[in-house]
């Protein structure tokens, strides 16, 4: 009685932790591995340049990861090189995406949720970067949510992580989630002035677009104005006078706004950017329309047109066509209305399937529906753990009241009880095992005799755990007995191998269809895929293989995870209880 007590008390217990979030969360790096990794990212910043330089640099962390089986170091590797092939490339490669894909893959091999959100966030970004957002959203929706989970101390590149996940929400058009996250960029420790300068340009242009204090926008874009000049970052001086010209465009002041952009446009075109210089050049031909001036905003349009050739920057040759087609309207010139307006078309088709405004539109309220179906899903996860919570208490205190009643009135009758039950039942076990393994034989051309036999099986084996449960310290010699007997009752290699015969006689095509269907499946797989076919649950087939159900959980997680888009062809499969 007393240890029954135990038990029952030890898993209420067991409960309680999962009740109270106690139970274990995916893990992460140590904070040694964790520095180790962070200090490897920072310092490859230096041979960012050259390709080979990096690759000198990395090559000695490559051979440890190989050497010490270190996925996780592995996946950071081919992060970096891929980052460093897009930048000298100056676009998507196959070296890049060779080494995302890489990447991505060693996921399976390693369960660092710090380094996973930090490989989906930088593979994300990088898609993003290539115009292709809608591949995108998932991987950055997963890391974000996973950056939610990992304490911040053990978070990789947390600066640089959260001004990837502002800049991709400020695109997308959710320009709360991208300010909320370039004001954590810029509150971490240790960031240089330079990327100080980047993350307050972007933020002041996000509060900007947002429809936000333009007061509070300039001061971020003078503030990154004297810090890109204090750095000679003149790149980023140009751009921050190109945001500031923004903001006195909004407020009505064309001449000021014109005179920052002749500054910003001498020196993007004095650096050869193109891309700033073409959007210096967008932005004035605006300014210009806006006060009238046509004659000169055609002589800047081809200007434009000339940096744009070769390009693929359908967004701004699009704006280009707009304002070609007003000049038309204003000018009353059919032709050229006419040919605007078919390129217009031409290339609204073409940002369908890119990055244009309504991809992103549409982009944006995906995100949203995702991050509100995780906020109403942990809504109720907290309602179900407070109730939780309330009858766990009442259950305790129950339990306790009733445990020391039972223990100073029945402890030593029930002792004797027990003791005479356990022999019975023992004696009973031993006689159905053989009854059972008895009918087995004279029915093996049945399948569904077979079924039946399994089915009985799993009772004998619940009785016999809960009987080995029970005893707790009673002697080897009873507990050994116990062990033999639940373990006849298992499927054993053998006993499979005679159960495939079996099936073999009965269904001689379900094995091969089943191979043909799912050839990666191993042995494992298979012996767990026909008894679920063959109507079992997980816990029933936990039982008869000697496993736990968590195990047979996470067997099948892994298989679809495996399997990829076949995954729901095997479970629908597995569904349809017909064998033939």
């Amino acid at each position: 009685m007393l240890r029954f007590f135990i038990v029952l008390f030890s898993i209420t217990i067991i409960s309680g932790r999962a009740v109270f979030g106690m139970d274990m969360m995916d893990s992460n790096s140590s904070m040694e591995e964790k520095n180790f990794y962070e200090t490897i990212i920072r310092e490859s910043q230096k041979y960012h340049a050259s390709s080979a330089a990096l690759s000198r640099y990395l090559t000695p962390y490559f051979n440890q990861a190989i050497r010490k089986n270190d996925n996780a170091l592995l996946a950071i590797y081919y992060c970096l090189l891929a980052d460093q092939s897009f930048d000298s490339e100056g676009g998507r490669n196959s070296f890049s995406d060779k080494y995302y894909l890489k990447a991505l893959d060693l996921e399976k091999n390693y369960n660092y949720q710090n380094v996973s959100a930090w490989v989906k966030v930088m593979y994300g970004f990088y898609l993003y970067r290539c115009l292709k957002a809608s591949e995108a959203l998932p991987l950055l929706l997963e890391g974000e949510k996973g950056l939610e989970e990992i304490p911040k101390d053990l978070a990789l590149d947390l600066a640089h992580t959260y001004k990837k996940l502002g800049y991709f929400f400020g695109t997308l058009g959710d320009y709360s989630a991208g300010i909320k996250y370039l004001e954590l960029g810029r509150q971490q420790e240790g960031i240089s002035p330079k990327f100080k300068a980047e993350i307050l340009d972007n933020l002041g242009l996000l509060t900007l677009k947002s429809g936000g204090d333009t007061v509070e926008a300039m001061k971020n874009f003078e503030i990154a104005q004297n810090l890109a000049l204090s750095e000679k970052d003149s790149l980023r001086y140009a751009k921050t006078l190109g945001n500031q010209a923004r903001v006195y465009e909004g407020r009505g002041d064309y001449q000021k706004a014109l005179s920052l952009l002749e500054k910003d446009l001498e020196i993007s075109k004095s650096l050869g950017n193109n891309k700033n210089t073409i959007f210096a050049l967008m932005m004035r031909i605006r300014l210009r329309i806006s006060m009238g001036a046509n004659q000169e905003v055609k002589k800047m349009i081809r200007d434009t047109e000339q940096l744009l050739e070769g390009t693929d920057d359908k967004k701004t040759i699009l704006e280009l066509e707009e304002h070609k087609l007003n000049l038309a309207i204003q000018n009353h010139d059919l032709k050229q209305e006419l040919k605007a307006r078919r390129r217009i078309e031409q290339l609204q088709d073409s940002l369908r399937f890119l990055d244009g405004d309504p991809v992103l539109s549409q982009l944006k309220f995906m995100a949203d529906r995702q991050k509100y179906a995780d906020k109403l899903s942990l809504a109720q996860a907290l309602i179900k753990k407070k109730r939780a919570e309330t009858r766990l208490w009442v259950i305790l205190s129950l339990f306790v009241l009733v445990l020391f009643f039972f223990i100073y009135n029945a402890f030593r009758y029930r002792s004797r009880k027990r003791m005479r039950e356990y022999e019975y039942q023992l004696l009973n076990l031993k006689y159905t095992k053989a009854e059972l393994d008895k009918e087995l034989m004279s029915s093996k051309n049945q399948i569904d005799e077979y079924m039946v036999y399994l089915r009985r099986n799993n009772e004998q084996i619940d009785l016999l755990s809960s009987m080995l449960e029970e005893r707790g310290a009673a002697s080897i010699k009873d507990r050994d007995e116990l062990k033999i007997l639940l373990q006849s009752h298992l499927i054993t290699d053998e006993k499979w191998q005679e159960f495939k015969l079996l099936i073999t006689r009965e269904f001689p095509n379900l094995l091969q269809d089943i191979q043909a269907k799912f050839p990666d499946l191993t042995e494992s797989n298979l012996r767990v895929i026909v008894l679920m076919k063959l109507g079992l649950n997980n816990r029933e087939v936990a039982n008869v293989l000697g496993v736990t159900p968590d195990a047979i959980k996470k067997s099948m997680q892994r298989l679809k995870k495996k399997l990829g888009a076949q995954a729901g062809i095997l479970m629908e499969y597995i569904s349809d209880k017909e064998l033939v």
